[in-house]
C-alpha cells in the first residue's frame, strides 16, 4: 500500500479533513473505531489480517482524521475483476457521527473505485478475507439505512451458521471416495482445482495458509477411486480461529455423489478430535444446495447479513445528502 497522502473531497465537520493510506499506529486506531459495530468488531489483529489479505496495489485506505486522530475509515480492496470493487470494512467514532465524515468516506471510496474502473462498490465479502459477509441489518440498522440513503441496493442475503461438535452423526461415506489430509505434494493440484471449478480467491487463501507454515492436517481432500481430486474442505485455515470452517467445496463433475457430506463430516470429526467444541462459518445463501447440506448435518442460523452495492455514479446523491449523514 502507498504512504499516506492527502484526499480531496471536503468533509462538513471543522478541522477533519481525508487522507489516503495507512500510518504509524493506524491498525490500532481503526480497530478501535470498529468496537461499537453492530456488524462486525474488528480486533487489531483481524484488522492486520484483513489489510495484509489483499495485493498493495489493489488496497485502499482512506481515513477522516483531526489533530486528535482517526474519527473514521474506509477499506477498499479494488481487485474484483467483474466491473465492482469491494468495500471491505469501515466505521465511524459514534461521537462524530451524522456530521458528513462518513459520506465523506463512501464518496471518496466510490470515487476511487470508478477510478479503477468499477461500476459498483460491494459492501459484501472478498473471498479471500472479509470482516462480515455484508450488513447485519437487524442488529445494525443504522448502517443499513445510512447506505440506502446513499444510493446503495440489497444485493442478496448470507447466512452465518454453527453447530457444536459434541453430537457428530456422520453419514455412511461412499467406497469409492477417499478422504486424507492434504500434503505440500498436494498444493499445485489443489489450487489448480479450486482456481478452475470453485474461486480463485479460495485458491490464494489455501496457498498462503500452506506456504504461511499453516498446518496441511487442516486441509482435507476428497479423491475418487482412480485419485482424480473432487473437492476440499478446510478449517482453521482463514484468520486466526481455528473454528471457522472453510473453504469447502466440490468439483461441478463430483456434485450429487456425496462427496460434500463425506467431506464435511470427516471434517467435523477432525476439529472434534482436536479438542475444538464448535464450528461456524460465515456465508451460505439460504435454501441453496449448501445450505441444506449444512442444515442435514446439524449446523444452525447464527447471523444473517444482507450484501449491498453501491454505484460509483453517485457521488452526486452522495453529496446531496447533506442533513441525513452519518
Amino acid at each position: 500500500m502507498s504512504p499516506a497522502t492527502p484526499t480531496s473531497p471536503a468533509v462538513s465537520t471543522p478541522g477533519v479533513h481525508l487522507r489516503t493510506g495507512l500510518r504509524p499506529g493506524d491498525v490500532d486506531a481503526l480497530s478501535a473505531l470498529t468496537s461499537t459495530s453492530r456488524t462486525a468488531v474488528l480486533g487489531t489483529g483481524l484488522m492486520a489480517d484483513l489489510l495484509a489479505a489483499g495485493r498493495d496495489s489493489d488496497t485502499v485506505v482512506i481515513v477522516a482524521e483531526s489533530a486528535d486522530g482517526p474519527l473514521g475509515y474506509v477499506h477498499l480492496d479494488l481487485s474484483a475483476p467483474d466491473g465492482s470493487a469491494w468495500l471491505v470494512s469501515g466505521a465511524v467514532d459514534p461521537t462524530h457521527r451524522r456530521r458528513g465524515i462518513g459520506s465523506a468516506l463512501l464518496q471518496a471510496g466510490t470515487d476511487a473505485a470508478r477510478e479503477r474502473g468499477a461500476r459498483g462498490l460491494r459492501i459484501s465479502g472478498r473471498p479471500h478475507g472479509y470482516a462480515a459477509p455484508g450488513v447485519d441489518a437487524d442488529a445494525d440498522p443504522g448502517t443499513a439505512a445510512f447506505l440506502e440513503v446513499h444510493g446503495g441496493r440489497p444485493a442478496g442475503c448470507a447466512l452465518a451458521m454453527h453447530r457444536t461438535l459434541h453430537d457428530l452423526e456422520p453419514a455412511p461415506r461412499p467406497p469409492e471416495i477417499g478422504i486424507r489430509a492434504c500434503t505440500q505434494q498436494d498444493l499445485e493440484e489443489l489450487c489448480g482445482m479450486v482456481r478452475e471449478h470453485l474461486a480463485a480467491d479460495w485458491a490464494e487463501t489455501l496457498r498462503a495458509h500452506v506456504e504461511g507454515g499453516g498446518a496441511t492436517e487442516r486441509i482435507l481432500l476428497a479423491r475418487s477411486a482412480s485419485h482424480e481430486l473432487l473437492g476440499v474442505a478446510c478449517w482453521g485455515a482463514v484468520g486466526r480461529d481455528p473454528t471457522r470452517f472453510g473453504p469447502f467445496g466440490v468439483s461441478p463433475a463430483a456434485r450429487g455423489r456425496g462427496v460434500g457430506g463425506a467431506l464435511l463430516d470427516a471434517t467435523l470429526l477432525h476439529m472434534a478430535g482436536s479438542g475444538l467444541g464448535h464450528a461456524w462459518f460465515q456465508w451460505t445463501g439460504p435454501d441453496s444446495p449448501a445450505h441444506r447440506l449444512y442444515t442435514s448435518r446439524g449446523f444452525t442460523s447464527l447471523r444473517t447479513f444482507t450484501s449491498y452495492t453501491v454505484p460509483t455514479d453517485h457521488g452526486d446523491v452522495i453529496r446531496a445528502q447533506e442533513g441525513t449523514t452519518r
